[in-house]
């Protein structure tokens, strides 16, 4: 993995978490989160004419991720309803890590080394201490933990079948510009369809006009650049470095969130970033 590669990946994961603290600390997650979907949609379409399309063998793959996509999105609502980000986010985001370190051999063919594996069983220490962080399991907010792996599932699935249609779109920039112009029309109409929820009013896009305009650039800066790394290193390694957002979204939650922070949970972040990190240097 180039430095270049890794520093982007590194601000991907800035990236990430600024774009999750403004859906957790909004007033509306769904409003918030359908709102710059749809405008990261407006400003991708007219892209679409100018940049050669991907491989057309990549279609059922980007099909597949906007499918996972409606789902992945619906849970990180409830998740962020239920629960502190700095609890359900690093259970979120670090257990595909681990996942993918198991299936991605399997699935993928990448090749992993005894040092993942390391890094694996540390990241999984981190993310059991935080689960039993408020010292009783009677204390677990087993909804905010449900939610939790909920999102983590669809994230395993989406990794692979997106790292699958990069690889064969030809052009993974390409492909991840298509599936940002469509998923924020795909996800509106979802949306409505379950839930009969039609209007978004204009009322909060221009209250929130700001927030939604910088996460709509966010979320696709902290995406596109995941795309290209799947197609020049193994995906547990690449997942593994992005997750560093685990640190930065725990430091806000703590900081300005005013989240509950104890010992234990600082001991399980570290032990979820040492991993992650571990994973990362056995990608070489």
């Amino acid at each position: 993995m180039s430095v270049t590669l890794f520093i982007i990946i590194i601000l991907t994961a800035v990236a990430h978490t600024t774009w999750n603290v403004l859906l957790k600390t909004s007033d509306n997650k769904v409003l918030f989160l359908r709102s710059f979907l749809l405008l990261a949609s407006f400003l991708f379409i007219p892209v679409l004419f100018f940049i050669q399309p991907p491989s057309p063998s990549s279609y059922i793959f980007l099909a597949a991720s906007l499918f996972i996509h409606i789902f992945y999105n619906i849970f990180l609502i409830k998740m962020y309803s239920y629960s502190e980000i700095s609890f359900s986010y690093p259970i979120a985001r670090g257990s595909p890590t681990l996942i993918l370190l198991v299936v991605s051999p399997l699935l993928l063919g990448d090749e992993i080394s005894y040092l993942n594996n390391i890094g694996a069983l540390i990241l999984i220490c981190g993310i059991f201490f935080l689960i039993f962080s408020e010292g009783n399991y009677k204390k677990i907010n087993f909804k905010g933990l449900g939610l939790s792996l909920m999102v983590a599932s669809t994230i395993v699935i989406y990794t692979l079948v997106d790292a699958k249609g990069a690889r064969l779109s030809e052009s993974a920039i390409s492909y991840g510009i298509y599936m940002f112009a469509i998923e924020g029309i795909t996800f509106n109409i979802a949306y409505i369809l379950f839930f009969k929820d039609k209007k978004i009013p204009f009322q909060f896009i221009f209250k929130e006009k700001y927030k939604i305009l910088l996460a709509s650039i966010l979320v696709t800066f902290a995406y596109l650049p995941i795309l290209y790394a799947f197609t020049k290193v193994n995906v547990p390694s690449v997942a593994a470095l992005r997750e560093i957002s685990i640190l930065f979204t725990s430091i806000y939650g703590v900081y300005f969130l005013k989240e509950k922070f104890g010992s234990i949970k600082v001991i399980s972040a570290a032990l979820v970033v040492v991993g992650c990190v571990i994973i990362r240097i056995a990608a070489g």
